[in-house]
């Protein structure tokens, strides 16, 4: 089977790679100082890439207008440091296919790729869907499985088949958990992946074949430790993956929960300006902001930190 060689177009795709986020002003609009700011603060702590219109970045609550606006000033603002990774969301290839142009046009390093799965399209329109979106760039891109969020199972195979056809296509962002069965499955097949889901359960992702993980950004500097202490084989990263999970997994009760308190974490550590997400959002409750301030202060060392000289 022909597998992607990591690097082949100039974007080595692992490592530890932040979902943005959006923020906004309290009257709803994006706060472009704040999104731009939360860009540096990932690159100043050392994050092998970024991603944006994750789920993490409240991608379904933008105007095409803002995501356009977004991706430009981000590809400006990382001026080529790290790789910028576009995520294409549309549902209908036509346009899925204009924002892969537009992203490619731009700078971006690479593409995300969500699959279409609003009213359960068939299988093999969602698959032509893929194959035509990545067909039109010369990028590498990331194929993003979410079975959680979008009700859309996919076996292993298919997606070594993707890869078959369709070269560029670098690896599989596993966004379930457990993750582990899937990365093991397609590493057996030769095929990359990347883990999403806060990296709960990284250290044996990692073991089954991993080659990267993509946290929020409020996370950054534990995770990159941890990546540099999986790589050289120490067991520290155990330790330190452990000492940071409860407040990953306290984050990642769901996708809405986590952007409230993702965007919590940022204002009070001095990254955004607001923690506000639009409607309709989760607010956390008053336990719920006590809760996150105890975990967070227990690994305040490994959390970012805004206008802070590193």
């Amino acid at each position: 089977m022909a597998s992607f060689r990591r690097g082949q177009t100039g974007c080595v795709i692992e490592g530890v790679i932040p979902i943005l986020p959006t923020p906004f002003t309290e009257d709803g609009e994006i706060d472009m100082s704040s999104f731009l700011g939360a860009v540096e603060v990932a690159v100043r702590y050392k994050a092998n890439g970024v991603a944006m219109f994750g789920m993490a970045s409240e991608y379904y609550k933008l105007s095409d207008a803002e995501r356009f606006q977004c991706t430009a000033a981000l590809i400006q603002q990382v001026a080529g440091r790290i790789p910028a990774i576009i995520s294409i969301v549309a549902h209908s290839t036509e346009v899925a296919i204009k924002n892969a142009k537009f992203a490619e046009k731009e700078g971006a390093d690479a593409i995300m790729v969500l699959p279409p799965f609003f009213l359960i399209p068939e299988a093999d329109s969602v698959r032509r869907h893929v194959l035509e979106v990545a067909s039109v760039v010369s990028l590498p891109v990331i194929l993003q499985y979410a079975p959680a969020q979008t009700g859309y199972p996919i076996a292993a195979d298919s997606f070594a088949q993707l890869l078959e056809d369709a070269p560029n296509i670098a690896c599989i962002k596993v966004d379930q958990l457990p993750a582990g069965p899937m990365v093991g499955e397609l590493q057996g097949l030769g095929v990359d992946s990347i883990v999403g889901y806060m990296g709960i359960d990284l250290p044996h992702d990692y073991g089954c074949g991993a080659v990267g993980v993509m946290p929020t950004v409020s996370v950054v500097p534990a995770f990159v430790e941890i990546w540099k202490l999986l790589m050289g084989g120490d067991h520290r990263a155990l330790v330190l993956h452990e000492t940071v999970l409860p407040l990953l997994k306290f984050m990642m009760r769901s996708i809405e929960f986590l952007i409230a308190s993702e965007k919590q974490l940022l204002e009070d550590r001095g990254v955004i300006r607001s923690k506000y997400c639009r409607r309709p959002s989760y607010t956390l409750n008053v336990t719920e902001q006590a809760e996150l301030v105890e975990y967070a202060s227990g690994v305040a060392p490994w959390l970012v930190k805004g206008n802070e000289k590193i």
